[in-house]
């Protein structure tokens, strides 16, 4: 087992890794862990984005912590942020992670920015299939692929998927490198296991029932638009 540090990683990022990593930190902890590390990850990308409209794009299980810390960084400089969250049932077997709701806010579709997050990164699946989803309505000029911890083949296996044309945009934003995977499909250390387990949730289809305070928030603060462009 191995584990290398990306050049952003600082101190204290290191210690928020070691603290998703330690199976005995309690669910409050690991999620706070996760929003301190979206906070860093955020001021790595405020300094590297030169768009002007960003879309932020995440996993329900992301979107309170990792993601609302990326966009609590970015918001200090850039106003015209917009969301897009996706419920997806991965099957570990198939390497495949179907979208079975998805909310996406109308400015979406006017970003020259998008930045994908995701806690943990190894097979790639769950970033392509997301990633799918949204360049069939939006051409973004830079993709940021962004990360707590990524495995060592994620940026090939990501590649992999996609044309030239695209992979080419691809930037990857990322604080650890593990290359050990266990046959569960869980890194060592990783993020010290399963994601929803650890965030609280009793499993996948628990977690899919989940509606994030942070896309109630939003969705709140865009009441006026209807329902039907925001979600589907």
């Amino acid at each position: 087992m191995s584990r290398n540090f990306s050049e952003y990683t600082s101190e204290v990022g290191k210690s928020n890794l070691a603290k998703l990593a330690d199976a005995s930190t309690n669910a409050e902890n690991y999620s706070n862990a996760l929003y301190l590390l979206g906070k860093e990850l955020g001021n790595v990308l405020a300094k590297q984005i030169t768009g002007k409209n960003i879309c932020v794009a995440c996993t329900v299980e992301d979107a309170d912590f990792l993601a609302k810390g990326i966009i609590d960084s970015l918001s200090v400089l850039y106003s015209d942020i917009s969301l897009a969250c996706f419920w997806n049932q991965r099957q570990q077997a198939l390497s495949i992670a179907p979208i079975i709701k998805k909310y996406c806010e109308p400015t979406v579709n006017n970003a020259d920015v998008l930045v994908i997050v995701k806690s943990i990164i190894s097979s790639a699946c769950v970033v392509k299939t997301n990633l799918t989803n949204l360049i069939q309505d939006i051409e973004p000029d830079n993709i940021f692929v962004v990360a707590p911890v990524i495995h060592t083949d994620a940026e090939k296996n990501l590649k992999s998927e996609f044309p030239s044309a695209i992979t080419e945009k691809f930037k990857y934003i990322y604080f650890a490198m593990d290359d050990e995977m266990q046959s569960n499909g869980n890194l060592v250390p990783g993020i010290g296991g399963n994601v929803y387990q650890r965030l609280g949730f009793k499993d996948q289809d628990d977690k899919n029932k989940f509606i994030p305070k942070l896309v109630k928030e939003r969705r709140e603060s865009l009441i006026s638009i209807p329902k039907q462009k925001m979600a589907v």
